[in-house]
């Protein structure tokens, strides 16, 4: 069984006794442990789990952490159990800080067994941060989220190498959500034969950037467009929970440019209904600026983190939109993510021929 449905059999049992799940111990029961155990840990071995950990850094004993995940006898990762019928909040944040702190461990995970967050040092060292670098919401379970977790199961977990990848990617995050001097530099240096004066790395900033979010949504088009990897394209999927047929239907495309009705929707809320998509018979979603809302054209990226980056979800600035754009089919009346029409050609095709027009000669 793989993680993805360990954890959805999990959030299985915690919806149908969500009303019965309302201290500590109904929390550890239903929820942390068989989440510890998804992730191939033994809860009943203490030299791999050992519950009721002593984190006091006066070693008076007074201080214990719900439970510490060892490796060679030595903690790894920390896991603080709070109720799940209490919102965590900054005070839990302080109380897992000071357990960080004191066992110098590299990840520590703050729950209240519907929310797991999880919490390491990208800034200074030994000194948590205050933001999670991963979230997994138990109640509503994201593929690509969980692909991340995979690399803290048992068989998988490098310490080092884990939090060398998380603070490569904060930094990478940073660096694409607003370039800094140096990055742009780097890139300027190869392409401006003059000097690197403060004038041109105004002038390449905003062309790093852009050039950088149609790489991502060229080599996330690329991978949707290959039948053989289907990594992508089940995280694109399951971002929005959607359980969809992905027959393939073979139907010829009308010659026509069609202004496809489309809408945004994000974690269940539909955030603009008002936006077009400019389709031809290619199907060539990669193209600029192929998706026009608000008075202006935009990438099919470019336009989501618009919308949904940085208000709604700061935190995934390098987030697509290929499953985040939904068209709806002429045919059922049913929504898809934009990405399902290179995978569904009678899509479309229905597509085409609703809501298209001759191109004038």
């Amino acid at each position: 069984m793989s993680l993805f449905d360990s954890l959805s059999a999990i959030s299985e049992q915690i919806k149908n006794q969500r009303h019965l799940i309302n201290n500590e111990a109904a929390t550890e029961m239903v929820s942390v442990r068989p989440f510890i155990r998804a992730l191939d840990y033994d809860i009943f071995n203490l030299a791999e789990v050992e519950p009721q950990y002593t984190a006091d850094p006066n070693s008076s004993g007074t201080d214990r952490v719900d439970y510490v995940i060892k490796r060679e006898g030595d903690p790894i990762m920390l896991v603080e159990i709070k109720s799940a019928n209490t919102t965590l909040n900054p005070n839990h944040w302080k109380q897992l800080h000071s357990y960080f702190v004191a066992l110098d461990v590299e990840f520590g995970v703050l729950t209240n067994g519907l929310e797991y967050r999880f919490y390491t040092d990208t800034k200074k060292s030994n000194v948590m941060d205050e933001a999670p670098f991963l979230t997994i919401n138990m109640l509503k379970l994201d593929a690509a989220q969980v692909n991340t977790l995979e690399g803290f199961s048992k068989s998988r977990f490098a310490p080092e190498q884990t939090l060398r990848k998380i603070k490569i990617s904060s930094l990478l995050d940073k660096e694409l959500s607003k370039p800094s001097n140096e990055f742009v530099k780097h890139f300027a240096r190869q392409v401006h034969s003059g000097p690197i004066f403060q004038t041109v790395i105004e002038e390449f900033r905003p062309l790093v950037k852009r050039a950088w979010d149609d790489l991502v949504d060229q080599e996330i088009a690329r991978r949707l467009r290959r039948p053989a990897d289907g990594d992508v394209a089940k995280a694109v999927e399951h971002a929005d929970q959607d359980s969809e047929d992905t027959t393939d239907e073979t139907e010829t495309l009308p010659d026509v440019t069609a202004l496809v009705p489309l809408f945004l929707r994000y974690k269940g809320e539909i955030l603009l209904e008002d936006a077009t998509l400019t389709l031809t018979p290619e199907v060539d979603l990669r193209r600029k600026e192929c998706i026009r809302f608000q008075g202006k054209d935009w990438t099919i990226g470019g336009g989501a983190r618009a919308i949904i980056y940085p208000t709604i979800a700061p935190a995934r600035p390098s987030m697509n939109g290929y499953g985040y754009w939904r068209v709806v089919d002429p045919l059922d009346g049913k929504d898809h993510g934009i990405y399902k029409i290179w995978e569904n050609q009678g899509l479309a095709a229905r597509l085409l021929e609703a809501h298209g027009k001759t191109p004038p000669s």
